[in-house]
């Protein structure tokens, strides 16, 4: 009786053992993925200047601590060999999108393409005006492309993307 009532508080030693092993086994494995990443070979992109500096200056408003602290780590990061393997969190509002605009802004910089992808189309669009509004004063054109977009508008923007447009917004479309 006294086991079956620690199992139903879930107290019982079995529980907490199959909870740290499965615990331990999600660790192994992320430690694998990272290990494995670290032997792939990625771009080294050069922490971005003139770009970033710009696109700071006409933003309206001064970036926070923590995003100006987080967007100088993930610039470090973009500036290995190795893929970088990072989440960046926080509530709505918090400036995640910045911290993305100026990690684009530095793969630009190096003349890569950049591709953003968001999992809906409304999240997708408010991220294309964003980019436009802040990239196009920069001189970077910014392409859409999401399932909604059919027709001729979308072989325009899909000659617009093949064409070299440096930055593109949309959903899985991409």
């Amino acid at each position: 009786d006294a086991d079956v009532e620690e199992l139903a508080l879930g107290h019982h030693w079995a529980q907490h053992r199959l909870a740290f092993e499965e615990l331990l086994t999600h660790q192994l494995s992320q430690q694998r993925l990272r290990e494995s990443l670290r032997s792939q070979r990625a771009p080294a992109l050069p922490v971005a200047k003139k770009l970033p500096k710009q696109f700071l200056a006409n933003l309206g408003f001064a970036p926070t601590g923590a995003q100006q602290r987080v967007g100088k780590e993930v610039a470090y990061d973009l500036s290995q060999p190795e893929p970088m393997l990072r989440l960046i969190q926080g509530d709505v509002g918090s400036g995640k999108t910045v911290v993305a605009a100026l990690a684009a802004l530095q793969a630009l910089e190096a003349g890569y393409q950049v591709a953003l992808m968001a999992p809906t189309e409304i999240l997708a669009e408010q991220h294309y005006i964003n980019f436009q509004r802040w990239l196009e004063p920069l001189g970077v054109g910014v392409a859409w492309l999401a399932g909604k977009l059919k027709g001729k508008a979308r072989v325009a923007s899909l000659e617009q993307i093949a064409g070299g447009t440096p930055m593109v917004v949309g959903t899985h479309a991409l």
